[in-house]
This record gives structure tokens, sequence and C-alpha cells, in this order.
């Protein structure tokens, strides 16, 4: 029974480690356009990329959310996976770092 569980583990979380790699580039540009830019300059977003890391991003996300009710479970599932695969310099958000 406990090598079950510890095979659901596993697998539970290679796909999660499978669908974080698989971030659609299109959709965390219009994501973090939508949403993210509606308050904060990419300049700060990128920023935030070379400052966060997975807790970090989750909790800012959190934050954002409460703040505005546009923002639901899914698109925080999708702009979190989208922030926290991206480089430092990722130019989704770091190509106007001048705002």
């Amino acid at each position: 029974m406990k090598d079950f569980f510890l095979l659901l583990v596993i697998l539970f979380f290679l796909c999660g480690t499978a669908s974080a790699k698989e971030v659609n580039r299109e959709k965390c540009a219009s994501y973090i356009n939508m949403y993210c830019t509606r308050c904060h300059t990419s300049g700060r977003i990128c920023d935030g990329l070379k400052k966060n890391d997975e807790d970090g991003w989750r909790k800012i996300i959190s934050e954002m959310a409460e703040n505005d009710s546009d923002i639901d479970q899914d698109v925080q599932v999708t702009v979190h996976a989208c922030l926290t695969s991206m480089p430092a310099d990722d130019p989704v958000v770091c190509a106007k770092k001048s705002d």
C-alpha cells in the first residue's frame, strides 16, 4: 500500500513538473498584459523575475487576486506558471524595461 501512495505522489509531481514546462508564451504575454500591467509596469514585473521564486510569485499573485475579482484561479495558475518559468530577462516582460 505504501508503494502505491509513493508511486501516486511521484506521478503527481512529474505531471505537475511537465505541465509547468509546457507554458504557452502567447498566453503568458496575453495574461500578463491583460492582468498584471493594469497596475504594474512591465519593468517592475521584469525586476520581479530576478527576485521572486515560486513561493514569492504565488504570494504576490494571491494578493493581487484579492484586490481584483477578475483574476480567477485559472488565471492565477497560468500567470504563476508563466512567471516562474521565465528567465530573468524574458522579453515578454522585459522588452519595455524603460517603463
